[in-house]
């Protein structure tokens, strides 16, 4: 059988089976922006904001996984509720994450009193209710002065809360599996159509890759059966960055530390940056940074491969399908380094890496498959469009870093809707996949992670689809206007 059928026949088969995983594993949990709310009926004396802290097995609660509500409802004209000395009963609303176990409620900043009249989970119209009783455990409270049990009315018994210390806090105990399954039955109707549609869109996706599946694999097959020259050209290339400079290839290397060292002290001694996700924000930053640097490299070299080798373009005999892959492949040498520094710097700061860092190489390949879908487009426009390029390095690379986002840590900025469309970005994915190797020690398929593991190569073989495309498609006209 001939190879190019042999890997058509591969590709459907690997298409049906991510339509089994997406039944499988995939469900309304991964996009629902709201999620599982956590319902609290309290009324106080002080007017506060209250929030809860969530966090997975094993993990500490951090200022990344939180969600805050505030009360309003105390006057200082009168208690609403006069036996107790608190203002008007109110229900605070915080988002919950289905995917996590641990909950912990704090009782606001303020020292007062709080009566809680009632505490639930509340999934559409299925209501989870947590006893109270647990709440007053003493091995479950911090920084409580007082926790009684009144007995109450019709509606049930309430708890009153007398908080005098700093950040006082309780933790919620409930069963995760009951929640769980509870939040699925509420759902069913929704994860059946999200995982129709999804389903629907990879096959559309795939059906298009079928049927023009030749011509989208000939510039992979010429840069195969070209390796060995595209791999000499790529060191070339790196070395003449820098030729006729007393430091030569250092130079690579400066810059990009660099810009570590500077963003490094305007946030961590400048603005006091601390943490980030539970991690030294200098570790949040340059496990981040790491593939943003290759990403913004090989994309400002890759857009301008033609251009710069336009001598081998006039070339007749020279295949020029491969100049884009040499300046992506160049910048691939700069940032083995750096990966090597990252992994290195958090074993210093006791973060040893573990069999998630294999992970890296995975995303470094996601990385790579991105920019040279970009690279083949971006290079093939900017022969006819010059000003493409400006384009680039402005709106793309100056102005991503921060929509990425690398030095600021999304997760505790953004509302739930926010991040999602954050999310939207594929670098996000992968900026995220390098702190989840070296630091979260998280999987790619665990979680929302293998939506967006989906998502992301949906859209890169678009992205690569339409790259190989264009060039294809006006290559022939690239000697003339050179």
């Amino acid at each position: 059988m001939d190879k190019r059928k042999a890997l058509r026949i591969v590709f459907i088969l690997f298409v049906a089976l991510i339509n089994v995983i997406i039944f499988w594993k995939i469900d309304w949990s991964d996009i629902d922006v709201k999620g599982i709310s956590f319902v609290v009926e309290l009324a106080s004396d002080k007017n506060d904001t209250y929030q809860i802290y969530y966090s997975h097995p094993g993990e500490n609660f951090g200022e990344g996984a939180r969600s805050d509500a505030k009360y309003k409802g105390w006057s200082s004209k009168g208690s609403k509720d006069e036996a107790n000395g608190v203002g008007v009963r109110k229900k605070l609303v915080f988002s919950f994450p289905a995917d996590y176990e641990n909950l912990r409620f704090d009782f606001g900043e303020k020292t007062g009193r709080t009566v809680v009249y009632d505490m639930y989970f509340e999934m559409n119209n299925l209501k989870y209710s947590i006893d109270l009783h647990q709440l007053q455990k003493e091995e479950n409270c911090v920084s409580i002065a007082s926790r009684d049990i009144i007995p109450g009315d019709e509606n049930g018994d309430y708890l009153v809360v007398e908080v005098e210390d700093a950040d006082p806090n309780t933790l919620v105990q409930f069963h995760k599996d009951e929640l769980i399954n509870g939040y699925y039955d509420a759902n069913k109707t929704n994860t059946l159509i999200f995982r129709i549609v999804l389903c629907v869109l990879l096959d559309l996706i795939a059906l298009y890759i079928v049927m023009h599946f030749y011509s989208l694999i000939d510039i992979p097959v010429e840069i195969y059966q070209n390796r060995k020259l595209a791999l000499n050209l790529a060191k070339n290339d790196f070395k003449q960055k820098f030729a006729g400079s007393y430091l030569g290839i250092a130079w690579a290397f400066i810059q990009p530390i660099v810009t570590i060292l500077v963003y490094w002290f305007v946030f961590t001694i400048g603005l006091k940056a601390g943490e980030a996700s539970g991690f030294p924000f200098v570790l949040f930053l340059i496990v981040g940074i790491v593939s943003w640097f290759f990403f913004s490299d090989a994309l400002s070299g890759g857009t301008n491969a033609l251009v710069e080798y336009n001598y081998l373009v006039k070339k007749v005999v020279f295949n020029i399908d491969i100049l884009p892959f040499v300046k992506v492949t160049s910048a691939l040498f700069v940032h083995f380094f750096f990966t090597a520094f990252a992994i290195i710097l958090c074993t210093c700061m006791c973060y040893v890496p573990s069999v998630y860092a294999l992970q890296i190489i995975y995303y470094m390949f996601c990385n790579m498959i991105l920019v040279l879908g970009l690279t083949y487009l971006t290079s093939a426009l900017v022969v006819f469009f010059k000003d493409l390029g400006q384009f680039i390095n402005i709106f793309v690379i100056q102005v991503g870093v921060w929509l990425t986002p690398i030095m600021w840590q999304a997760e505790s900025v953004l509302g739930p809707l926010q991040l999602k469309l954050f999310k939207l970005n594929p670098m996000y994915y992968i900026v995220s996949g390098f702190r989840d190797s070296l630091l979260a020690k998280r999987w790619f398929w665990q979680g929302d992670t293998l939506l967006w593991t989906i998502y992301f190569w949906m859209v890169t073989t678009l992205i690569f689809g339409l790259g190989v495309k264009v060039f294809r498609r006006l290559k022939i006209h690239f000697a003339d206007v050179l």
